[in-house]
């Protein structure tokens, strides 16, 4: 299961970053009112009244939703779950991408959609019970490959659970030539 952005990002890291802890940051936006307040609008409010950067105001956000409106790790705002995982691949990155859409395709299907020139290519699936899946490659490492593999929509925290096996089960496939 996922955790708690707090434990993936520390108060030293927050204060940092911001010029706040997690927990400073969740005083401030209770005072301000933001238990009211949805996702875009605390976000916005983190951008525009604290200057805060958009990507900072985005994981001061989650941590505030998690710590103190019950969202779930792993939930996003409109309380779907997503999950992913990441592997080295062996080999080119068209081709790494390749094996891991073979996999993909095996299990659920043909892409909707694709960009193999973008700077990180990637596949695209909509799949019929509403989710979304996709991969894509990032700048090569000392041994291959990195691809991920991103689960979206999820209905429930269990159903993310399952997911990132199954992505578990795709990427290692992959690397070993089975896809």
């Amino acid at each position: 299961m996922a955790r708690p952005l707090e434990q993936n990002m520390g108060p030293e890291a927050m204060q940092r970053a911001t010029g706040r802890t997690h927990e400073e940051w969740r005083v401030a936006l209770t005072e301000a009112g933001a238990m009211a307040w949805d996702h875009p609008t605390i976000a916005r409010h983190l951008v525009e009244q604290h200057g805060v950067d958009g990507w900072w105001a985005q994981a001061i956000t989650v941590d505030f939703e998690q710590a103190c409106k019950g969202r779930l790790p792993g939930q996003r705002a409109d309380g779907t779950y997503s999950t992913q995982k990441t592997m080295t691949i062996p080999g080119e990155p068209l081709d790494a991408l390749a094996a891991v859409a073979s996999g993909v395709t095996a299990r659920h299907g043909e892409a909707h959609g694709q960009n193999l020139t973008a700077a990180m290519p990637n596949v695209r699936w909509r799949l019929p019970d509403g989710t979304r899946l996709s991969a894509s490659v990032q700048g090569r490492n000392t041994t291959g490959i990195p691809v991920n593999l991103t689960w979206e929509r999820l209905p429930t925290a269990e159903a993310a659970l399952l997911a990132k096996a199954e992505l578990e089960d795709i990427l290692t496939e992959a690397r070993h030539g089975h896809g």
